[in-house]
């Protein structure tokens, strides 16, 4: 058995000597990296079926992808880059509906961040009025109400707020984090290590809240709505920690709960990544995403960004279209010279 064993090892240093010097070859299949080797299994079956049904990944490449995985990476795997090479029409991903007209006896001030219910509800930010307002899918007004009721100290707007499964809401502003009953009363205001993270989403009873510029290394804050629990997540170090912390995107898109799992984003990256080992590892690298070189500097921050959107592309958003599709916006290429 120690025997085997023993052999088994040196072919692994044998594939890993290999693959050190065929690497080039590994694009289709190449790995970040993330703790726990307990899911390489299902890693493996995942990164062979998409060898199997990608007919641009060379055979070879998945078999020595495979072996790379497992003789080579026993920790820290995360996800595998798959280039994608077609576009897909608007019209295939989306159905034009008509036009919602909301209840005009409600002032509104401005409108800083929608979000829908299942059952098609709105819930609106609204920065102006500091207030959150409730319409139904046909634009009639259910309630309006302010952060107030949970903090009368916090009057600062709303930066974003979210229905949960159960019809309850989570409202944040830069003071705190509360939550509300589905008939706009207070329920309670959540601890403040979770405060000023517009970003959040929900998956089985659990709220995350991304916090992209968080130093060292950016975290994720996992709520659990039942126990009132909380447990930090550490995120892949990005590679460009400053455009990361100060490029932020859209307000509240950040981060998305699928069914298949957890997905967060980075400005440097193409596509959102897998919080977790059995989420769906395959990140996705459209044609025309050119990855960044450098990161922003401290002296000109503002005018450095705008060079960089010359250079790469941004990723400013992510989304969740339904349970199991993500959509990532990216920044608008510049025109060729």
């Amino acid at each position: 058995m120690s025997q085997n064993k023993t052999i088994g090892y040196a072919v692994a240093g044998a594939i890993c000597s290999v693959l050190s010097l065929a690497r080039p070859m590994l694009n289709a299949a190449r790995i970040a990296m993330k703790r726990k080797s307990t899911a390489l299994q299902g890693l493996q079956k995942k990164v062979g079926l998409a060898c199997i049904v990608t007919s641009r990944i060379p055979l070879i490449a998945c078999i020595l992808g495979l072996a790379y995985i497992s003789a080579c990476q026993p920790e820290e795997v995360r996800y595998s880059v798959v280039n994608s090479s077609g576009f897909v029409e608007s019209e295939d991903l989306f159905t034009p509906v008509d036009t919602i007209r909301f209840d005009a006896s409600v002032v509104i001030g401005i409108i800083s961040f929608v979000d829908i219910s299942g059952n098609g509800d709105f819930l609106l930010t609204d920065g102006m009025m500091k207030a959150l307002h409730v319409f139904t899918a046909s634009g009639n007004h259910i309630r309006t109400f302010k952060v107030t009721q949970c903090n009368p100290e916090d009057d600062l707007r709303p930066r974003s707020a979210k229905f949960l499964e159960n019809g309850n809401m989570i409202a944040v502003t830069s003071r705190g984090v509360y939550t509300f009953n589905a008939d706009g009363s207070c329920k309670e205001s959540l601890p403040t290590l979770i405060r000023d993270n517009a970003s959040f989403c929900e998956r089985q009873d659990t709220v995350y809240f991304i916090s992209p510029s968080r130093r060292p290394r950016p975290q994720i804050h996992a709520y659990s709505i039942e126990s009132g629990t909380i447990r930090d997540y550490d995120l892949r170090v990005p590679q460009f920690p400053r455009t990361t912390g100060v490029k932020r995107g859209y307000r509240g898109s950040q981060i998305a709960c699928l069914e298949r799992g957890v997905f967060y984003r980075y400005a440097e990256s193409s596509d959102g990544e897998p919080l977790f080992l059995d989420d769906d590892p395959v990140v996705h690298r459209p044609m025309f995403y050119r990855p960044p070189k450098r990161d922003a500097t401290s002296e000109n921050i503002t005018g450095d960004l705008m060079d960089l959107r010359k250079e790469f592309t941004y990723s400013n958003g992510l989304f969740e279209l339904d349970d199991d599709h993500r959509l990532v916006s990216l920044s608008i290429l510049p025109k060729p010279k």
